[in-house]
């Protein structure tokens, strides 16, 4: 009986351990995590944060593909893969033919076309670099832009993604590890 004490009393001090660092590694906000319900389904928004940065780019174009961006990346934080499908394929019907983006236009074409949670978000990596190029080359004429990270995602490797707003809603981790990341870049 008292082994078995032991035991638990270790597992329980290694998991007090674990949620330390993870809040720790994470910058967790002390805010509380602003979310809705939807009325049709009954689920909840995880990407609603409490201020959002209008930005405007000095082309509709550029304007058009960073709001398809931000629909993918709501979809990730939510996790709902469909959605993110869905997203992915009006961002690649809006590039069309457009030759400067067509790095761009594959990597949503390929999620797009994957159907797994985990998968799509392995590629928002690379859709996350096309878009911050597209940004980066792009005149923004009002509002910002951030750039976030969150070391734990990948396994310890790191993932950015671009938000307009400066609350991180993470779309690595979803609910899992909701407002783990922070603030590395803002374009303005």
């Amino acid at each position: 009986m008292q082994r078995n004490l032991n035991i638990l009393n270790v597992r329980y001090g290694l998991l007090l351990v674990i949620v330390t660092l993870i809040s720790i590694s994470c910058n967790q906000d002390k805010k509380p995590v602003t979310v809705t319900q939807n009325e049709l389904d009954g689920s909840v928004d995880l990407n609603i944060t409490n201020e959002v940065s209008e930005v405007k780019f000095s082309d509709g174009k550029s304007l058009e593909i960073y709001g398809l961006y931000l629909n993918i990346k709501a979809a990730l934080v939510n996790s709902n893969s469909e959605g993110v499908q869905v997203e992915a394929k009006k961002l690649e019907a809006a590039i069309g033919m457009l030759e400067e983006y067509k790095s761009l236009k594959a990597t949503s074409k390929l999620i797009s076309l994957t159907k797994d949670v985990k998968e799509q978000r392995n590629f928002f990596v690379s859709l996350t670099n096309e878009t911050e190029k597209l940004i980066r080359g792009t005149k923004i004429t009002s509002g910002a832009v951030y750039k976030q990270f969150c070391p734990m995602a990948f396994d310890g490797e790191g993932g950015y993604w671009l938000s307009d707003s400066e609350e991180i809603r993470n779309p690595f981790f979803g609910d899992k590890m909701l407002v783990c990341g922070s603030v590395k870049d803002v374009f303005k």
